[in-house]
């Protein structure tokens, strides 16, 4: 949105369900993107108002899909009416894409992920040696033990954290190799307790885990804290196969070595990261081979400077926005 203003555009952003401007300002708009759509309390009612009032659709309205939802019936309902009739969908994978162009005629783009935040700087580590003995002399001391840890970090919305939870005995079992901290950032919800055990939250386990309350601006903070960024996933389920690569831009982009399961968005990455089924192996194969982690986060950065800085935005936003650079089937 930025970099569009500064290209001399008049971009703005609305709530549909709060803004008592919202009509008065898609009336007056060139043209619409719908973002990420809620079921009001008056149901589809106030997206369709909308429609109405534009001029014509097929050349004015453009939805972005974030998250496949084509198996609820309300969604469903609505998508078969209005995608048919805009002028495009964008969308966050081509997995994701593939779904969407079932229902309609229309061209469907995939959209680069923003990153935010302040570049980190490439970091790596290699393997802690005699880490217990260090615990035990930081004890003695009464100092903690965490600097001498390997960091993890994992973030994400609640519903993402079961495949976290299965990954947990994998954890343990390298913890007693290499000791580690595992910090969570999420909302706080009844399901963390099967992950914040008495035994995982004591300052002596081999694996600590502890817990940080998602807020907008702890995300670059948190990245910063920590060596590794763990992105488990339901990577089997179809509609988790839709999501985007959101995740591991940031940790890329926060200088950080991301290991993750295998998800269709994450393959242009995997060349930056460590992308597979045993995240536990990715852990030690990046803790064994701290300079060619640091180089993978360096061509990263790179490969993410060109595909989703603000420039590498405010141009696909441009040509979607041009209705004569858009294919039309």
């Amino acid at each position: 949105m930025h970099a569009l203003a500064q290209l001399g555009y008049d971009a703005r952003i609305s709530n549909v369900l709060k803004d008592p401007s919202v009509e008065k300002a898609v009336s007056s708009a060139r043209m619409v993107v719908f973002g990420e759509m809620f079921h009001g309390g008056d149901g589809w009612e106030a997206y369709r108002r909308l429609l109405h009032l534009l001029r014509n659709p097929r050349e004015q309205a453009i939805f972005n899909i974030a998250d496949d939802h084509f198996h609820r019936s309300d969604f469903l309902d609505f998508y078969r009416e209005a995608l048919p009739n805009c002028l495009a969908v964008t969308t966050v994978s081509e997995k994701l894409a593939q779904t969407i162009r079932t229902y309609t005629s229309r061209p469907v783009l995939v959209a680069p992920e923003p990153y935010e935040g302040a570049r980190g700087t490439p970091h790596a580590i290699a393997v802690r040696r005699g880490a217990r003995a260090l615990n035990w002399l930081a004890r003695r001391a009464g100092i903690s033990a965490d600097i001498w840890r390997a960091r993890l970090l994992w973030f994400g919305y609640p519903q993402n954290l079961p495949p976290l939870l299965a990954i947990l005995p994998g954890l343990e079992e390298l913890s007693r190799q290499y000791e580690l901290l595992l910090t969570c950032v999420t909302q706080p919800v009844a399901e963390l307790a099967q992950l914040l055990t008495p035994q995982r939250t004591r300052h002596d386990a081999d694996l600590r885990v502890q817990f940080v309350q998602w807020a907008p601006n702890v995300i670059e903070s948190v990245i910063a804290a920590n060596d590794f960024i763990l992105i488990p996933s339901d990577y089997r389920n179809p509609v988790k196969q839709a999501k985007s690569p959101n995740r591991l831009i940031a940790g890329l982009h926060g200088g950080r070595f991301v290991v993750a399961h295998p998800l269709p968005a994450y393959e242009p990455y995997a060349r930056f990261a460590w992308i597979g089924e045993d995240l536990c192996a990715g852990l030690r194969w990046a803790m064994a081979h701290p300079q060619e982690v640091l180089e993978r986060i360096a061509r990263g950065q790179e490969y993410v400077d060109q595909k989703h800085s603000p420039q590498a935005i405010a141009r696909f936003w441009l040509d979607v926005l041009r209705p004569t650079s858009l294919a039309f089937a």
